[in-house]
């Protein structure tokens, strides 16, 4: 198996206890953070290996790399974004989700102090990254308080959306309510979110964990294993959150103590799905989101939930 990016797990397990493992190569949607945990609990607790697998989590030289570096087989399985799973599956890419990582939607719109409710954004400027989903998250919030967001003007703000928010060039602007949402409001007086599924979406998984029609073919057993042992991870993770916070206050030297308390607590609580069975998927829920997803033009055509997802591995 190639290497990609920086291992973020390695050496978490005795070298005796991976040794006697198949190696299993999981590629992070991004830079290792609280979203993650379940993951990393499942590492640091040896359910992997427990389970008879041994975990690597890599990142991606870029978070688009998912689908690129799932086929052509340099990683087992990736976490993805669910509208990037949809997107890459309307352009005829087999990719199929196996667990939730995270169970609830963490699309948001950060707003400023003055604008108290979503309709509020009628003649307001809302700063947006460009990411496919991020038109759609600002319309279905504002439309779902009444608002009409044909008058809700957007700004194209890429990396820089919270920035021109902060900055006063924005009223709002899109991002996850676990990062970017309570970062803001940590600093700034008064910002505050408005969740997706608060307004107007189901509570959809954010985030999936993907692999390849072949690579169920080819390894239906270590995959299941894999799914297990990260689906118990998350378990452990949302049942003891002073030990998680503690593992990433180790995992992320550095960072803002009290921030990253807050980052955690609100990626702990969009863990688990609303049936609270950790890393599982729910057909009709998926069903739903995908009416939301193709009524919203985020793709083209409602996704076909059912071949895009499998519950097989994890049916408790």
């Amino acid at each position: 198996m190639l290497v990609v990016g920086v291992a973020m797990a390695s050496g978490l397990t005795s070298k005796g206890a991976r040794s006697k493992a198949t190696p299993v190569t999981v590629l992070l949607d991004w830079t290792l953070n609280p979203a993650h945990s379940g993951l990393l609990t499942a590492i640091d607790a040896h359910t992997d290996t427990d389970a008879g697998v041994a975990v690597k989590l890599q990142t991606p030289p870029a978070s688009s790399d998912g689908t690129r570096l799932l086929l052509s087989g340099r990683a087992d399985l990736a976490v993805m974004d669910i509208h990037d799973l949809a997107i890459a599956r309307e352009r005829g890419r087999d990719l199929i989700a196996v667990m939730t990582v995270i169970g609830k939607p963490l699309a948001s719109l950060i707003a400023s102090p003055a604008i108290k409710r979503p309709r509020d954004l009628e003649g307001k400027t809302v700063a947006i990254s460009g990411a496919p989903s991020d038109i759609a998250v600002t319309r279905s919030i504002v439309a779902a308080d009444g608002g009409d967001p044909n008058k809700v003007r957007i700004q194209q703000a890429g990396y820089a959306a919270t920035e021109a928010l902060v900055g006063g060039r924005a009223d709002a602007a899109t991002g996850f309510f676990n990062e970017e949402g309570v970062a803001l409001a940590a600093k700034n007086r008064g910002f505050h979110t408005f969740r997706l599924d608060s307004y107007g979406a189901p509570a959809y998984p954010e985030l999936l964990l993907v692999t390849t029609k072949k690579k169920i073919a080819e390894a239906r057993e270590t995959i299941k294993a894999t799914v297990g042992a990260l689906a118990e991870g998350s378990r452990l993770a949302v049942s003891d959150p002073a030990a998680t916070l503690a593992m990433l206050e180790n995992k992320l030297p550095g960072a803002d103590q009290k921030l990253l308390k807050a980052r955690t607590d609100a990626s702990l609580g969009a863990m688990l799905p609303p049936n609270r069975r950790a890393g599982s998927l729910d057909p009709e829920l998926m069903r739903e989101w995908g009416i939301w997803e193709a009524a919203q033009h985020i793709v083209k055509q409602e996704p076909d939930t059912v071949r895009m997802m499998t519950i097989r591995f994890t049916l408790h």
